[in-house]
């Protein structure tokens, strides 16, 4: 008979993401785990952006240590977002997370840094 054990895991620890703007050079730089649930702070961040008169916005996503589809989907909004207001979104830095959803789903070739 097999016995199965439970370990805890670091996992369970509560998740975060720090969106941080830098007004000067309209950058967001994110830090922690951009998903479905967190990921509306970085299309907030951008959205501030809009009132600015920087002709590009930039997002580094060095940091990032978790990207879920719904972390696609907030860069794939930013974009549309961008648009919309005349600017042009960049994203520089992207952490191998964030990077290989980018290229699966065709996205990196929008957001080229």
């Amino acid at each position: 008979m097999l016995a199965l054990t439970e370990i805890p895991c670091p996992l369970d620890e509560p998740a975060s993401l720090t969106v941080s703007v830098q007004w000067s050079c309209a950058t967001v730089v994110l830090s922690g785990e951009l998903d479905r649930d967190r990921a509306h702070h970085l299309v907030d961040a951008l959205a501030g952006l809009a009132g600015t008169d920087q002709p590009c916005w930039v997002v580094d996503a060095t940091a990032v240590t978790w990207c879920d589809a719904g972390g696609l989907r907030a860069l794939a909004a930013a974009h549309a977002l961008a648009v919309a207001h005349g600017r042009e979104l960049r994203l520089v830095r992207a952490s191998r997370c964030v990077d290989r959803l980018l290229r699966l789903s065709g996205l990196d070739r929008q957001l080229a840094g």
